[in-house]
């Protein structure tokens, strides 16, 4: 499975969902596993003034400063860390998203584990209502190379599991890397996948039942062929309905599978200097009451394309 895993937190003071699940699994595999927290800066041009996290003042980031977050970070999660001590707490400054990729770089971490919007709106008692994640989880997942488990208000389960995936199916090349790597988990935990495909409806023109059924037999042998060579051995069924809002319909999905974990490729784009992830990713990421993997592009993976038909390129990756 994974062999390192990255927990990065914009909390101090606060239980954060995310370190409680990056411990978890760590322990429940066996792996290294560390937590890095990048300061809150006060200004854009000088990124080592921050905020101080008791007070709120502006002050520099000393080494000192460092330390007693650091301590801070102990204390916060002192039971937790004595039956699963970190590799190491990191505090540093810098825009976010880069140190959080830079830090996985230097752990050679195979997984991030993150949550879906910033420390700052819980803070300011701001409502989430737009689906939007945060701009730190956004800049990691559209620009980094490995996979990012999403952890929105509940925690991992004490010995995380996987054994009911549900995997978010458009076709797109972002997805058939998705079900590359639900197929490695569910190798790996002995799990059983559930496929779900939207069809695309508008109630204009009327939709008549027979093109509808039609459509639907399509779409079976569509994801069958999609999917035929990543799933051999692997206990799976296929969910597909219409719907116009696809963020919906994965979570009536879920409700029918009850998932240990969803799995969406993120659809990855720059528009006009931004990038972003997907709307169905977002949605998904700050509802999810399970984790969500979110795998970006297949050069997340080694560059030998040609063993991904049987799988066994992803699964290398995964298992030790």
């Amino acid at each position: 499975m994974f062999h390192s895993i990255l927990a990065a937190t914009d909390r101090i003071t606060g239980r954060d969902p995310v370190i409680i699940s990056a411990a978890r699994l760590a322990n429940a595999l066996k792996v290294p596993w560390s937590i890095l927290h990048v300061l809150e800066s006060s200004s854009l041009s000088d990124r080592q003034q921050v905020l101080h996290f008791r007070t709120g003042a502006h002050q520099e980031a000393t080494p000192a400063y460092c330390t007693d977050v650091r301590h801070q970070l102990r204390r916060t999660y002192q039971e937790l860390l004595t039956w699963t001590p970190p590799a190491g707490i990191h505090v540093i400054t810098g825009f976010p998203w880069i140190e959080i990729s830079r830090q996985a770089d230097r752990d050679a971490a195979d997984l991030i584990i993150m949550g879906p919007h910033a420390g700052i709106s819980d803070k300011h008692g701001a409502l989430r209502v737009l689906g939007r994640i945060g701009s730190t989880l956004e800049g990691v997942i559209t620009r980094d190379h490995v996979p990012v488990m999403v952890i929105n208000r509940h925690p991992c389960s004490p010995k995380p599991a996987f054994k009911r995936l549900l995997v978010g199916v458009d076709f797109s090349a972002s997805c058939e890397n998705a079900l590359g790597f639900a197929a490695a988990l569910a190798r790996f935990y002995r799990a059983e996948i559930n496929l779900f495909h939207m069809l695309p409806v508008s109630p204009y023109p009327k939709y008549a039942r027979d093109e509808y059924q039609a459509d639907q037999a399509r779409i079976l042998a569509k994801m069958e062929a999609f999917s035929r060579r990543y799933l051999e051995n692997i206990p799976h069924a296929y969910h597909f309905w219409g719907g116009a809002l696809p963020y919906r319909e994965v979570f009536k999905c879920a409700e029918r599978c009850q998932p240990d974990a969803l799995i969406l490729g993120s659809h990855t784009k720059e528009t006009q200097g931004k990038w972003y992830a997907g709307s169905t990713v977002e949605k998904v990421s700050f509802q999810a009451l399970c984790p969500l993997f979110v795998v970006t592009g297949w050069h997340a993976w080694p560059s030998d394309r040609q063993t991904a038909s049987s799988g066994s390129r992803i699964t290398s990756v995964l298992k030790r």
